[in-house]
């Protein structure tokens, strides 16, 4: 029997997906392909913690993502790529879930063109980066199909498959957590939809998706890092603390805010209309007068608008948060927050064309023109208020891609009041012209820039050329006891990421000479990035114009190492002055001195190793220690780091004591809450044994 015309149609469109996300995915990969690690210290951090310790170690609640990618160290030093082919196919295989979505609300091309759209939009530019955004933005694409489909599902259903999916989602970022809120609201409003006694059944609905979720992260979490995993946060977030001022940060959302609008504006204009006009439209609509396609799309823009404002909320008030006077942290557009919602907007486009409107069920004409007034209005502020904000290619591909003062700008920027235009004026092609010429050309203006900066990223910096021969040298054994010096730190950590060993160290140093102190006592090896000068009793391996690779002295004998995030053994260090409460990563001095007494006599010459930073004017003031009458002076700045010094005590001497040039109270910067006088971070101090000489490798 042969089939029918419409099984015949109804094959064709699915046949072509399947063949354009073939040959859209060839051709990203082909683009990604080769290139160098960019986002640090990101890449660095995810590496790290997937393929290099303990899953229970990790400082970020992803433990279904680390889990996951820590196969690509079966790839060898290729790890990168294989990362890159797992995130092309996350991110592809979230465009069938698109397809579904937009099918229950338009036609199969209609359907068709915005799951393809969907896959050459900028967000595809996170494939190329060691960072769980494309296995984020496959859960989200999946949530989004269970949470408008499952409608048709038995409520239970629903909420299960709801909060298993978002509980999924929070073991790949954490961020997925604050989504709940508006799921549980979603999901009260899809029971009133569904009529009955709906008030009981959805907020029943809402508690079981809450339980599922929680039950999956705990229990996933539990499974994957042991007692670790029954955190909510993770130790990098529950530590972050934000600005407290409550009006300063009102005052930085407002402006974080227009300057995400101002970008949604110069892409989803259209979406973005529907989205204030369509849910106010069907509400002034009487119950005769809805179909069920209209309450279809309805709970569908109520979905995204939940979704988009509980995403984007968090970007703005992250952002806010970071602010302080004299930066421009409160201009960045952090927009990967929530730009893995853009294919609903796509949605909510196609899905205004499936729809006719009679003189009963049309929006009125002073909501339509007054929607589109106002986003022209955004747009035509964007045209020279845009630039004010800080731009970056991982924050926010989107519109990192536009050339602010080019013409590409200004083309999509007026494409976008055209199609407003039209809309407002009830031309029914206007749907059309925004997804078949205004948003493909803004996504081509976009890709060009983006292409661009790609494209820089694949020949080999002087850094990658450094660690890369580091990583060939040193026997894996030792790659642990290599320290990298420099004076940009996501350099540092870029050299980091391709020696690949999670205990190399950095230590940020300005070019010039290297101080003897400077010179780590338990380390071997010291790859120094930029200008410097070496002491001429080291052995240099290898020098460039770029770079330096040097050999250290022998590590002496360890006598004693104390981490001060736990209470010293009062074996070791019988008391501590001067130092305040404890950290997960060690404690602050308080007040002018830390004095510490240990509890047997040291040796007569000792090498003191300080793990240390230094708070806020002391990163540029020096410090002195005493021990056993002799005075020695360092610097440190805020970044963490090792420094070495050594002194001749006599053999009696107990007590090593820091004096602290400027103690300062967080209070005075701006945190009232903390009125402590701190000066100097210290994460570890181990003492060696330097009674005899130390020799160079030679």
């Amino acid at each position: 029997m042969l089939p029918t015309a419409s099984s015949n149609e109804r094959r064709l469109w699915p046949t072509a997906l399947a063949l354009a996300l073939a040959g859209i995915t060839w051709l990203l990969y082909l683009r990604h392909a080769g290139l160098q690690p960019t986002v640090f210290a990101d890449e660095w951090y995810y590496s790290k913690m997937s393929r290099l310790m303990p899953l229970a170690d990790s400082m970020l609640p992803s433990w279904l993502y680390l889990w996951l990618f820590r196969a690509s160290s079966a790839c060898g030093d290729g790890f990168l790529e294989c990362v890159r082919i797992g995130n092309l196919a996350f991110f592809m295989g979230a465009a069938p879930f698109v397809y579904l979505i937009a099918r229950r609300y338009c036609g199969q091309p209609a359907a068709f063109l915005v799951a393809v759209l969907s896959t050459v939009a900028p967000l595809n530019s996170y494939v190329a980066y060691f960072m769980p955004e494309a296995m984020y933005y496959f859960g989200f694409c999946v949530l989004s199909w269970v949470a408008l489909q499952g409608r048709d599902w038995r409520p239970s259903g629903q909420a299960l498959a709801c909060g298993a999916v978002l509980g999924l989602m929070s073991l790949v970022k954490v961020h997925a957590l604050f989504l709940l809120p508006s799921l549980c609201l979603y999901l009260l409003l899809d029971n009133h939809a569904r009529g009955g006694g709906w008030l009981l059944r959805g907020l029943a609905m809402a508690v079981l998706a809450v339980v599922t979720a929680f039950a999956l992260k705990f229990g996933l979490g539990w499974v994957f890092a042991g007692k670790a995993g029954l955190t909510i946060f993770g130790y990098f977030y529950e530590s972050t603390r934000l600005a407290s001022d409550r009006l300063a940060l009102l005052v930085a959302a407002t402006v974080s805010a227009r300057g995400h609008l101002m970008t949604l504006a110069l892409m989803y204009a259209l979406p973005l209309a529907l989205l204030v006009c369509a849910p106010l439209g069907y509400l002034l609509r009487g119950r005769g007068e809805r179909d069920p396609a209209d309450a279809r799309r309805h709970l569908l823009h109520l979905y995204t608008i939940l979704m988009l404002g509980a995403a984007a909320g968090l970007a703005i008030v992250y952002t806010a948060g970071l602010h302080v006077p004299g930066s421009r942290e409160g201009f960045r557009l952090h927009m990967r927050y929530y730009n893995f919602v853009f294919p609903l907007l796509l949605v909510v486009a196609a899905a205004s064309m499936a729809g006719r409107d009679t003189p009963r069920t049309a929006l009125p004409a002073w909501l339509r023109w007054g929607a589109a007034a106002l986003l022209a209005l955004v747009l035509v502020v964007a045209l020279s208020r845009l630039q004010g904000y800080t731009m970056n290619v991982v924050d926010g591909p989107d519109v990192y891609g536009f050339n602010l003062a080019g013409r590409g700008f200004r083309l999509v920027l007026a494409l976008q009041l055209l199609v407003l235009l039209a809309w407002a004026a009830r031309l029914r092609a206007a749907p059309l012209l925004y997804l078949c010429l205004a948003l493909p050309a803004a996504y081509f203006v976009s890709q060009v820039g983006l292409e661009r900066q790609l494209a820089s990223t694949r020949p080999a910096t002087p850094t990658d050329v450094a660690a890369r021969y580091v990583h060939a040298v040193v026997p894996p054994n030792e790659r642990s006891q290599v320290v990298i010096v420099g004076v940009d730190l996501s350099l540092m950590i870029r050299a980091q990421f391709h020696l690949d060993h999670p205990d190399s160290t950095t230590m940020m140093l300005d070019f010039g000479p290297v101080h003897e102190y400077q010179l780590p006592l338990n380390k071997k090896w010291m790859l120094l990035l930029g200008d410097y000068q070496v002491p001429d009793y080291l052995t240099v391996v290898e020098r460039t114009p770029w770079w330096t690779f040097v050999r250290l002295p022998d590590p002496e004998p360890v006598v004693s190492r104390v981490a001060l995030a736990t209470p010293p053994d009062p074996a070791i260090i019988a008391r501590v002055e001067g130092l305040s409460k404890l950290e997960p990563w060690g404690r602050w001095s308080e007040g002018k001195r830390v004095m510490f007494h240990y509890a047997q006599p040291l040796p007569q010459r000792i090498g003191l190793v300080l793990s240390a930073r230094a708070y806020d004017v002391n990163a540029s003031l020096p410090f002195k220690v005493t021990v056993g009458g002799q005075t020695r002076e360092f610097k440190v700045g805020w970044h963490q780091q090792e420094i070495g010094l050594h002194f001749d005590t006599g053999g009696d001497a107990r007590t090593v004591e820091i004096e602290v040039p400027q103690p300062v109270s967080p209070a005075e910067r701006g945190n009232p809450g903390d009125t402590r006088k701190l000066g100097i971070g210290i994460g570890e101090i181990v003492i060696t044994d330097a009674t005899r000489p130390a020799q160079v490798a030679r």
